[in-house]
């Protein structure tokens, strides 16, 4: 039957479509962003070839199941234009409906990552061939990200990508990428009552190549106050890593540094001396840091 035919067409169409959605042009900025996120603990989700031919199979035997009830009712009108046009809309929306759950869902699962489907395919290129393109992206993604009446989700997504422009244009500082900025998304990691949010603000920035002591104060707040261990141990890793970033290139800041750390570990409690001894310091280390602080 010639709409069967059609139907068949249409379902590998979805069906290529739908893969090529899944598997495609988010693996791809996923991957050229991985560098700034290298010490994430993050274990993103990976969706196998065959899970998703399995879950798209059964939208093809769906909608299959929908053509012969279709026929069943009135065989006479399956030949015509219209009832082919009919089922075309009816694939279309299914893949629509689809690809707005997915979206929904990633949003929801990574919100730094969310802004991937989004980007046109040229983006990247464009990033670097276009100074003033880059500069407006920038200045609008450094707007969200300082916009209080934006959800978390929305201003996570913004830094997310404002950090991936950095990789991208090869740079370690940006106008755009300043203290106001990371002050911001730490104080979801600080405040915000989603524990979900807390922790994926906090990954979104534990890896900052901005050194700066107010970016170590709050890393050393949560350390002191937070009650949950998986984020003490990552805002732990983000103030060894202002420490690092501050070795032979900022001395003052450096002993301050070293001064900290040696302070929240002597004076800390069993879990969190535990914590520095398990992940962060060696017998080298902590001389190091005593010779630093100038003990």
């Amino acid at each position: 039957m010639k709409l069967t035919r059609t139907a068949i067409a249409l379902s590998v169409f979805a069906l290529g479509l739908s893969i090529y959605n899944i598997l495609g042009e988010p693996n791809r900025s996923q991957a050229a962003y991985q560098p700034i996120q290298q010490q994430s603990n993050r274990v993103a989700e990976n969706v196998t070839y065959e899970q998703v031919i399995s879950q798209l199979s059964a939208q093809v035997l769906d909608l299959e199941a929908r053509l012969r009830a279709l026929e069943s009712k009135d065989p006479t009108t399956m030949n015509s234009s219209f009832a082919q046009a009919d089922f075309e809309q009816a694939v279309l929306e299914v893949i629509a409906q689809k690809q707005a759950r997915d979206k929904a869902e990633m949003l929801s699962k990574d919100p730094a990552y969310a802004f991937y489907e989004n980007l046109p395919q040229d983006y990247e290129l464009k990033l670097k061939t276009d100074p003033d393109y880059a500069m407006q992206v920038n200045k609008e993604l450094h707007a969200k990200i300082l916009d209080s009446s934006l959800s978390a989700q929305v201003r996570l997504s913004a830094m997310g990508q404002l950090q991936m422009n950095m990789y991208v244009l090869n740079k370690t500082q940006m106008h755009h990428y300043n203290h106001e900025v990371v002050d911001a998304i730490m104080r979801i990691a600080q405040q915000n009552p989603d524990e979900a949010l807390k922790v994926q603000a906090l990954e979104v920035i534990v890896n900052t190549p901005l050194t700066d002591a107010r970016v170590a104060d709050s890393f050393a707040s949560i350390i002191e106050k937070e009650q949950n261990e998986y984020l003490r141990s990552m805002a732990a890793d983000g103030l060894m890593l202002q420490y690092y970033q501050a070795k032979n290139k900022q001395p003052e800041l450096q002993r301050r540094l070293a001064q900290q750390i040696l302070s929240l570990y002597q004076q800390g409690d069993s879990k969190l001396q535990t914590l520095f001894k398990n992940n962060l310091f060696s017998d080298d280390m902590l001389a190091e840091l005593s010779a630093q602080a100038g003990n």
